[in-house]
Formats: structure tokens, sequence, C-alpha cells
């Protein structure tokens, strides 16, 4: 039966590049190669590429992943990261025999959410620069001597912006001065489907992050792209963390969510008065 089961799995490399771009050196050159992992299933389907097409050996593979809330003994209120993310990515760790690494921005984002004065915004994502990408180029600027290959799991399929980026570029914190450091950053499932992506993780026996009971993206449980009916849904999941939320908009005199050039209060955005809370 397992050998059946075997056969009818296409194997990562049925989803991926057919040629790696020119200007990357060639895998095995590599010293380390980091894996932004979120928890969400194209950061779980990047990391079953690397393993499993690109063949890359698991001493030289880590699992990198942002806090967005920062520091878990702060003592602050987890307000955006979901709670089970650290369980399932212990669980992944574990599964793929690969170390974890996380690391955080030391403010959060409620931190740099009350620095600004404002709710992150699509044309304003200060969430991914200062959570995210800031906080791993930093990480990574402590090396030197060093090649590493960065993979990251954006999709085409997503939005027309990510369709637009490249599929290799240098990271920001490639080399400098003073050292001797190359950072490639490739997004090798950049062309996969959602049903691709969901298809190889269950080919290889991945569970998904809990989330995707109420949500359809694994990003942040008050995330500004959520639609009203995923805000609702964690709006009844975590109450206390929701009416928080509410307190800020007005503290701030900002809200989340606007349209059309118009402000929408979380209450509005998911017409609260009319959900009936059991």
């Amino acid at each position: 039966m397992l050998s059946n089961v075997m056969e009818m799995k296409r194997g990562a490399g049925a989803y991926v590049l057919p040629e790696l771009p020119s200007e990357m050196l060639p895998i095995d050159e590599y010293d380390e190669v980091h894996v932004n992992v979120s928890g969400g299933a194209d950061s779980v389907a990047t990391v079953l590429v690397a393993l499993h097409d690109y063949r890359i050996p698991k001493e030289k593979i880590k699992l990198v992943h942002m806090r967005v809330d920062g520091d878990p003994n702060s003592g602050k209120r987890p307000l955006f990261d979901w709670p089970q993310t650290d369980e399932f990515l212990e669980y992944l760790s574990k599964a793929l025999d690969l170390p974890l690494i996380v690391i955080w921005d030391e403010l959060g984002l409620e931190g740099r959410i009350r620095e600004r004065g404002m709710f992150p915004s699509s044309q304003c994502r200060f969430c991914t620069s200062y959570l995210k990408r800031d906080v791993y180029a930093k990480w990574v600027r402590q090396f030197d001597n060093i090649k590493i290959l960065l993979l990251t799991g954006e999709r085409s399929e997503e939005s027309t912006e990510r369709s637009e980026k490249p599929i290799f570029r240098l990271h920001s914190a490639h080399k400098t001065r003073r050292k001797n450091r190359l950072v490639h950053w490739l997004t090798p499932i950049k062309h996969m489907l959602k049903t691709e992506v969901r298809q190889l993780c269950a080919d290889y026996g991945i569970e998904l992050h809990p989330c995707y009971q109420w949500v359809s993206r694994c990003s942040c449980k008050f995330c500004i792209f959520n639609t009203s009916s995923e805000m609702s849904r964690t709006s009844q999941l975590f109450p206390e963390d929701w009416a928080y939320l509410k307190e800020m908009e007005q503290e701030l005199g900002h809200t989340m969510k606007s349209k059309d050039g118009m402000s929408h209060s979380l209450s509005a955005f998911i017409k609260e008065d009319q959900i009936a809370f059991f």
C-alpha cells in the first residue's frame, strides 16, 4: 500500500522552475540555505522543494521565522501572532529534521503601530518591512565569509504585485565593504498554484497550520487583508484581543480598514451589530 502511495506522488520537482536563474551560484556552492517560514502552506512547500527537488543537504538548511508580536517573554499582549504557530513550527522542524531559528523586532507590531500612529495598509505595509524583511536583514548581517541562499514562498497567483516581482534578486543584506557576505534571494514556487501547494504538502504528509480552518491565508490573525467574514471569525475566536484592537482605533484616531478613501471601523467592517455571538 505504501509503495502505491509513493508512486502516486508527483514530487516537488513537478512544480518548480525547470531551470534556476543564471545569476545564481550552483546550489551546492551556498554555505547556508535559509527558508523563511511563517507557518503557512507556501513556506512549507518552499522547504519541501529545497529538500526534495533541489536536494539541499539538511545540514545546510535553517528554518527562519520572524515573530510579529516581538519577544514572547516580554509580557506584552500577543495580539497578532496565531497562538498555534509556535507549536506548528516545532512540529514542522521535527517532522523535517531541520533547525528552527526564531527572531523578532523588539517593538513588535503593536509597538510599531503606536510609534507611527497608524495601522498598516496595502499602500504602506510597514508590518512586512519592519517585522520581517528588516528583522531578517539585521540577523543576517552578523555573518561574514559566507554564501547564503534565501528561499521565500511568494507566488504570482496571490496578487498582481507579487506576480511582477523577480524570481531572483540580491538581498539587502548582500555583501558590504566590511564583510564578505553573499545573500541571494530566490522565490522557487513563484509559479505554483494554491492547489498545487496544498497537494505538495499532502504528498509529503505535512499537516497544515490550524488557522486554515478560519482564514484563507496564514498571516496575522487580524491581517489587514482579511475579508470581513475572516475578520468576523477571528473576532469571535479572540474576543479580548478584538476589543483591544477597537480601543486602539479610538486611541490612535485611525482605523485598520478603509475603502474608496473612506475609513471603516473594525466594527463597521464586519457589521458587528448584526452578528450573533454564541
